[in-house]
């Protein structure tokens, strides 16, 4: 069996240097409001974000559910900061996390490019089109296996159902409502809609924005309707081994959009008019990528958040993962022999 299907994609287990595939940015350069709206300097603090592997995945769960474990015992430290969680026992607790404490991009997370990108090669554009079916294979699966374990019994009803039609309107809900409070400084409807990762240097930004500076953002249309937005992957993934584990599901939705962005000077001399040369609209091409939790106990689904925005997929990014799963599978079968 791959080592990708038994969990040992752990990047840390290679010996030898492998590329890995980055393809979340720093706020600056992926949220397009971050870069204009007075928060390139916060932006440029937030790291470049790695995907995780499925063994890190599960190591973190195990680690929050006994985290979870002994604060049920014990109770928490004066002060310290809370996990969302169930009033169950401390077990099912531990299952309950909260969406906004996710800070990783899922394994094998392909963003499907327009077709005018794929390679022009036939040979290389088949074989390109071919690792993205398998791909989309791959995370139907993995929607249909957490969907019939939320059967109690055999025959009976799921007690979860992805609903794929509700994450375009809920996409485009973020994506306005995110920019909407990014511009006008809205801390606070800025902790409902993205995770605490992109929080911290957000909420830094709009503290360090000069004075007497005043930010507007409008949504003008949504460009080429025909063909956006649309679901460019969604994929679920169990944290931890064994039955009744925190499930996290991700979504990246490409929404094409026109934007209208403006500054306004409030200082005493401005009085509140647009700087000159600051009122632009701009035709953009976002892949949003959203994140939630799922209790297995309950199979209630948290609220979904922003987590970052991600390039298209390209065929050197799929190649590097690739060449790093080949090197799992042969190190997993190395240890298996011993």
């Amino acid at each position: 069996m791959a080592a990708s299907r038994i969990g040992l994609r752990a990047r840390d287990m290679l010996s030898t240097p492998t590329t890995t595939m980055t393809r979340t940015m720093a706020a600056s350069t992926i949220l397009p409001a971050a870069g204009w709206a007075g928060l390139t300097s916060a932006g440029s603090r937030l790291q470049t974000a790695r995907p995780i592997s499925t063994s890190q995945c599960r190591e973190r769960g195990n680690l929050i559910r006994n985290m979870m474990k002994r604060k049920a015992t014990h109770g928490p430290r004066p002060g310290a900061p809370t996990v969302e969680a169930s009033n169950q026992s401390g077990a099912r607790s531990g299952a309950a996390l909260s969406s906004a404490s996710v800070h990783m991009m899922l394994p094998g997370t392909f963003v499907r490019p327009p077709w005018s990108s794929f390679p022009r090669e036939p040979r290389k554009f088949l074989a390109f089109t071919w690792e993205m079916v398998k791909a989309r294979v791959s995370d139907i699966t993995q929607r249909l296996v957490i969907t019939a374990s939320s059967k109690p019994r055999l025959f009976s009803r799921a007690r979860w159902k992805a609903k794929n039609s509700a994450l375009l309107p809920v996409a485009k809900a973020l994506h306005r409502t995110f920019n909407e409070a990014l511009a006008s400084g809205d801390t606070e409807a800025l902790q409902r809609v993205v995770v605490g990762q992109l929080l911290v240097p957000l909420m830094s930004g709009i503290d360090s924005r000069p004075k007497g500076r005043r930010y507007g953002w409008e949504l003008v249309r949504y460009n080429n309707t025909f063909r956006y937005p649309r679901i460019a992957s969604h994929k679920m993934l169990l944290m931890g081994e064994g039955p009744n584990q925190p499930i996290i599901r991700q979504a990246v939705v490409t929404i094409a959009s026109r934007q209208r962005r403006v500054e306004y000077d409030d200082s005493p001399a401005g009085k509140g008019r647009v700087v000159p040369g600051s009122e632009k609209e701009v035709d953009l091409v976002e892949n949003i990528l959203m994140t939630t939790c799922i209790n297995p106990y309950t199979w209630v689904q948290d609220d979904w958040r922003i987590f970052s925005t991600v390039r298209f997929t390209t065929p050197e990014d799929w190649a590097a993962e690739r060449e790093m799963l080949k090197a799992l599978d042969a190190q997993a079968l190395a240890k298996y022999k011993l």
